[in-house]
């Protein structure tokens, strides 16, 4: 037999992948990742090109889904995923990356942590969880958006925007009676301060189109510091296709090449290792499990601003916010308010209810003082499920929905928003939409830690009856609340590669 070609083979290169990669390597261990992507594309790229694409992809008829999706690269990253994955949606917007970096590429880069309460029903403590979040953080660079000199890490922190500026002081001016609703400055993985290879944030506020200089976080900058270590090995196009076990596991990809290891990581992102793990779960009729969490986007005018000049910033999230709605465990939602200037106009003017020529004209004189809210909604308000229509072969379709008795818990917060919208000044303008399942990513629990039989993996990821076999991405994140769940990914593959690595280099099996 011949020998295995690392002592890990991790499936993906994104956030949760080069997350998990860095304490094996450290620990001496032998990381073999596959890619399904490549380095095309990361090349810098002209400001025009970035913005409507090479073949003006941008001017074309967008399709009612985010503009963060709308941009060229997006949807350059996207497709791949769509045309080659085998799975489609029913009711359900199925989003994926099989690019080098996966989803880090179009990451709105906002970070989120989670306390004791929010892990309460996982099989970790809250402690290894910070530590883990702390060793993120220091890795990829964090900055705090404010309008004060230094945040609380003492590190520089990044200008806000004029008129979210406005909206926090107005906030702060006016707390609500309860204390209910929160508003607060964003926290971005953008540095403030550059680093070797990637310079500070330049607030040319052109974000959602690429970051030429490296400020904004996605994962490939990992992938050229863990490229510089021995114990590391990077394979582009090498989609992954299919695992097999005998005296250890191997990793068929789509050119028809095998690799092998006592163990495997699967880091896919949870559509894609939902699709490799598909002929090893007993998924039935009605198959399997998916938490998402629904969106909504309230678009926002401060009359206050109208005519005023925006001021330099970054065009991701400006400012944070949570609101407590009802008496409920899941009446709570987190979200984010960002500045509309800098965003892709045509979005907004196919949105109002105007033509064309006079909805442009109307959006350049409004452009400085609109806002848009994007909410979420914890997990269990979601009822999706990936299953295998017999009749498609080893196709997979996601089944989208929301839970019952959503629709009364969507008035009750849509309520609660405009009396906060009024106590900030702000007017609600038409055009609130609820998103489609999926159409946001936010993706997980579909093989929970903690949780027994076939669907369940063990607090290390290790998946139930398939030793060898672990899994770092969203799958195992056993519950979903509205906070934004990346930080909090990655801070759980690092976690569980340190206690990987601290285990004996022999095989599993």
């Amino acid at each position: 037999m011949n020998a295995p070609d690392a002592d890990f083979i991790i499936i993906g290169s994104g956030p949760a992948g080069v997350s998990a990669a860095f304490p094996l390597i450290a620990a001496g261990r032998r990381v073999l990742m596959l890619d399904g992507g490549d380095d095309a594309g990361s090349q810098e790229e002209s400001r025009s090109v970035r913005v409507l694409g090479s073949n003006l992809e941008s001017l074309r008829t967008d399709d009612g889904s985010s503009p963060k999706l709308q941009t060229p690269a997006a949807r350059g990253i996207l497709e791949s995923f769509r045309d080659q994955s085998g799975i489609t949606g029913n009711g359900f917007f199925p989003i994926g990356s099989l690019a080098r970096g996966g989803l880090s590429n179009i990451w709105g880069a906002q970070i989120s942590y989670l306390d004791a309460e929010d892990i309460a029903a996982w099989p970790i403590d809250i402690a290894s969880l910070q530590r883990s979040y702390e060793h993120v953080a220091k890795r990829i660079g964090i900055s705090r958006n404010a309008d004060s000199a230094t945040g609380a890490d003492s590190e520089p922190v990044l200008p806000l925007g004029a008129t979210a500026a406005h909206v926090l002081h107005r906030h702060q001016a006016a707390k609500p009676a309860d204390g209910s609703f929160r508003l607060f400055p964003a926290i971005n993985a953008i540095l403030s301060e550059a680093r070797p290879g990637r310079a500070a944030c330049d607030l040319r506020g052109d974000c959602l189109y690429g970051c030429p200089s490296g400020a904004i976080y996605d994962s490939r900058q990992d992938l050229l510091l863990l490229r510089k270590s021995p114990h590391f090995r990077l394979l582009d196009n090498m989609r992954a296709v299919s695992l097999t076990r005998s005296s250890r596991w191997t990793v068929g990809t789509a050119d028809g090449s095998s690799f092998s290891a006592p163990r495997i990581i699967l880091a896919a992102g949870v559509l894609g290792t939902a699709a490799l793990l598909a002929d090893l779960l007993p998924l039935g009729e009605q198959g399997l499990r998916l938490l998402n969490s629904p969106t909504l986007a309230v678009p926002l005018l401060c009359p206050t601003r109208l005519s005023r000049s925006p001021t330099p910033t970054h065009s991701l999230a400006q400012l944070g916010l949570s609101l407590r709605y009802g008496s409920g465990a899941s009446d709570y939602v987190t979200g984010a308010i960002y500045e509309v200037g800098s965003l892709p106009a045509q979005s907004f003017i196919n949105r109002m209810p105007l033509g064309r020529k006079a909805g442009r004209a109307a959006f350049e004189t409004i452009a400085s003082s609109l806002l848009v809210a994007t909410i979420y909604y914890p997990g269990d308000q979601s009822r999706s499920y990936i299953h295998r229509d017999a009749a498609m072969g080893k196709r997979l379709t996601v089944s989208g929905g929301f839970a019952e008795g959503f629709g009364l818990r969507a008035e009750a917060l849509k309520n609660a928003l405009r009396r906060e919208w009024k106590r900030l000044g702000l007017i609600q303008l038409p055009g609130a939409s609820l998103a489609e399942p999926g159409i946001d990513a936010h993706f997980a629990g579909t093989l929970p830690m903690g949780a027994t039989g076939a669907f369940g993996t063990s607090s290390d990821g290790e998946l139930n009856h398939h030793p060898g076999l672990y899994i770092v991405d969203g799958s195992i994140i056993p519950d979903l609340s509205s906070k934004y769940i990346t930080m909090t990914i990655m801070a759980n593959a690092d976690r569980v590669a340190h206690r990987l690595a601290a285990t004996e280099a022999k095989p599993a099996l």
